[in-house]
């Protein structure tokens, strides 16, 4: 009973304390968890290891249990960060003790079976969301039909008067008036743009820009609150983004084409367009383009401005999601209605769009649960062999630069990476650096390897740590013997229920979690730090995980049920997930190394004898001198070394302020002769005595004289 009552004590502890923090306020988990514990200890159990990784037993089920009070609607996640609701503080006054935690798991059961009868009704009537994700983008487009379309208000201040012919004409004319055609990012360009203008004026902007940018997973949720929240702080008195809004910003509903993504310029022009003509439309003419699909498209295609048709298609998804569905790439729709005309007859209609719903409706009901054409067997269907998606062509005007994040699939551009100053970080040549940074664009992945103390480990969080963007996630974690794939991936794991029977809860990994937040901020990298990578069973761990470090877009099915993506069975790495991993050659050959791993990581040398190590204490003590002969000896003691991997790495000794006798000997006692003794152990050689500072100070003078 402990066990369980403590899950249920931290669950209405969580809500408190978020609600102390405020109704508004969103407090990142790693903090909250913090506070928790302090309400509620972890008992000496709750404490342990779940796997080899360093979450806790209790941290890792009250994770899980959040599910819960998230699905009662108590509980708001966005990106890492947490929030209490107005049903969740009205939750914590109604129910007592630990009443709270039984009935947000009443009210979960009660919403999945719920959901599912709703599902299994409608799977022949419309184009059904396929993820929690998508169900949030269609509930805030939701609040734009009702709040701004149909009532002309703020759709982020509930009653304020914005969406209107005055409010919408000012700023398109303001907006075309002060075109920037410079390549000057956008909310720069913005900013100026708007200097003069109503604090009305930029709300509407930003909720224009909302519109925009919420449905596309191309933008992660950080840069779309970034976007929006840079242009409600030009406002003299600012809002704040409404829940709902940056709930649905996490992932999204559709990948877009590459325009939308560049050209959030003409797209904004697209949608005032749609607004001014939305304006000047009377009451009646309005209700019946809110009513009939048809008519809405007629609407948008008419709509002034560049052709656009993704941007086009994704205001069709914005009031008829229903009907259009969340694939906005006209040739992608084409494609699918070729690739699946046979659901409905083999005969294409008139109407194409018509065409896919009713192809939509049938294989939905074929399923028995909403399709989703970007994975499985469908997916394979109409992309063909090759598995890649169709780029759709626009004809856009051309004089603007696209934002390089946002077009990047690895979320970064090996441009942007300042080699010099990392390199005069690193104190290596700025040359390498660039190497590096250019392999892991191309690959995705790189090892450093070579002997102990060569600053492997240091390399790669100093790569992390100059790669990190807005929304960016850095993880390390070290592998050893007894790793496994459950601990990597996902896998099942113990807990006690309060009966004091045993069962078995899918537990995410850190990879399994790395990726999800990635697919969440695909314009930011996601670094996994790995150090250590040669010293568990790399075929194990990895097991098919391997297929995806080189098709990343291509979906496998994974060993665990549940443990995919939307909690299904396929899982894909998103191409943003950057791993780093460190190799210690003194423990395994990377010769020994499984083929398959060689093949798929860029591997990069750090050994003092070759670049960009060799020469680093001479350029290291230049900047930092040094009083003793540090060099010198160091060299010496590499010199007496025989096998290559046994050779000292320089991080011992690179020390900023000038070493003493005495922190010299502690180092060479108790880091590098410890070393030299296990590679020495169970041969004749006497290690204090060849490689003892004393005797190589000795060497060194004789050297000298």
């Amino acid at each position: 009973m402990e066990k369980i009552s403590h899950k249920d004590q931290r669950a209405r502890a969580t809500l408190e304390i978020l609600r102390r923090h405020g109704a508004d306020t969103w407090v990142p988990l790693n903090d909250l968890w913090h506070e928790v514990v302090e309400a509620v200890p972890l008992s000496e159990w709750e404490q342990e290891s779940l796997t080899s990784t360093t979450q806790a037993r209790g941290e890792n089920s009250w994770r899980w249990s959040s599910t819960a009070l998230a699905n009662a609607g108590w509980l708001s996640k966005a990106d890492g960060l947490w929030a209490i609701t107005e049903e969740g503080a009205a939750a914590l006054e109604q129910f007592s003790g630990e009443q709270l935690a039984a009935e947000s798991r009443r009210r979960y059961a009660e919403l999945r079976s719920l959901r599912e009868e709703q599902i299994q009704e409608r799977l022949g009537q419309a184009w059904l969301p396929k993820t929690n994700a998508e169900r949030r983008v269609v509930e805030a487009q939701e609040r734009v039909i009702e709040q701004g379309l149909k009532n002309g208000e703020s759709i982020f201040s509930p009653g304020r008067s914005l969406w209107t012919r005055q409010t919408v004409s000012s700023l398109r004319s303001r907006w075309a008036n002060t075109q920037d055609r410079s390549d000057r990012d956008f909310l720069e360009k913005l900013t100026d743009q708007l200097a003069d203008a109503s604090d009305d004026e930029k709300l509407l902007m930003a909720e224009v820009v909302t519109v925009q940018v919420l449905p596309i997973i191309g933008v992660g949720h950080a840069r779309k609150m970034e976007r929006v929240s840079r242009i409600l702080g030009l406002m003299a008195h600012p809002v704040e983004i409404p829940r709902i809004f940056s709930e649905a910003f996490v992932k999204g509903s559709y990948h877009p084409g590459q325009s939308m993504l560049s050209r959030i310029d003409l797209a904004v022009t697209l949608i005032l367009n749609m607004l001014d003509d939305w304006t000047q439309r009377e009451q009646g003419a309005q209700e019946e383009l809110l009513t009939d699909p048809k008519a809405w498209k007629q609407f948008v295609y008419t709509v002034e401005g560049k052709g656009f048709p993704t941007q086009r298609n994704s205001l069709l998804y914005l009031v008829h999601p229903e009907h259009f569905g969340p694939v906005v790439a006209s040739d992608v729709r084409t494609k699918l209605v070729e690739t699946f005309i046979g659901e409905i007859g083999g005969v294409p209609g008139e109407d194409l769009d018509e065409d896919l719903l009713n192809i939509t409706l049938s294989l939905q009901q074929k399923a028995g649960a909403p399709v989703d054409y970007y994975k499985g067997e469908l997916a394979s269907r109409w992309k063909g062999e090759s598995a890649a998606e169709p780029e759709e062509v626009e004809t856009l005007e051309e004089d603007a630069a696209p934002e390089a994040s946002d077009l990047d699939p690895r979320g970064f551009a090996p441009e942007s990476i300042d080699v010099e100053a990392l390199g005069e970080r690193l104190t290596f040549d700025p040359a390498w650096v660039r190497r590096v940074a250019s392999a892991l664009h191309r690959r995705g992945q790189v090892i450093f390897y070579g002997p102990p103390g060569t600053g492997k480990t240091y390399a790669a969080r100093q790569f992390a740590e100059v790669l990190k963007g807005k929304g960016s996630r850095v993880s390390r974690i070290q592998f050893h013997p007894s790793y496994t794939y459950e601990d990597f991936f996902a896998g099942y794991r113990p807990r006690a229920e309060a009966s004091g029977q045993l069962v078995f809860e899918l537990t995410e990994g850190p990879l399994r979690k790395i990726a999800e937040e990635a697919r969440a901020n695909p314009e930011v990298p996601h670094i996994l730090l790995i150090d250590e990578i040669n010293r568990a069973n790399l075929s194990s761990v990895f097991g098919e995980l391997y297929y995806l470090l080189e098709y990343r877009d291509d979906p496998i099915e994974v060993l665990y049920a549940g443990s995919g993506e939307d909690r299904g069975n396929q899982f894909s790495l998103p191409p943003n997930v950057l791993i780093i991993g460190t190799m210690n050659t003194a423990d395994r050959s990377i010769a020994l190394l499984d083929s398959a791993m060689r093949r798929r990581f860029s591997f990069f040398e750090l050994h003092p004898d070759v670049a960009p190590l060799q020469g680093i204490l001479d350029r290291f003590i230049a900047q930092h001198p040094q009083e003793l002969p540090i060099t010198e000896l160091f060299d010496q003691l590499n010199r007496q070394i025989a096998e290559r991997d046994d050779k000292i790495g320089p991080s011992h000794l690179l020390q900023r302020e000038p070493f003493t006798d005495e922190l010299l000997t502690a180092v060479w006692n108790e880091s590098i002769l410890p070393l030299l003794e296990e590679r020495y152990l169970g041969t004749e050689v006497d290690v204090h005595a060849r490689f003892g500072l004393d005797a190589l100070k000795r060497a060194v003078q004789t050297a000298q004289d």
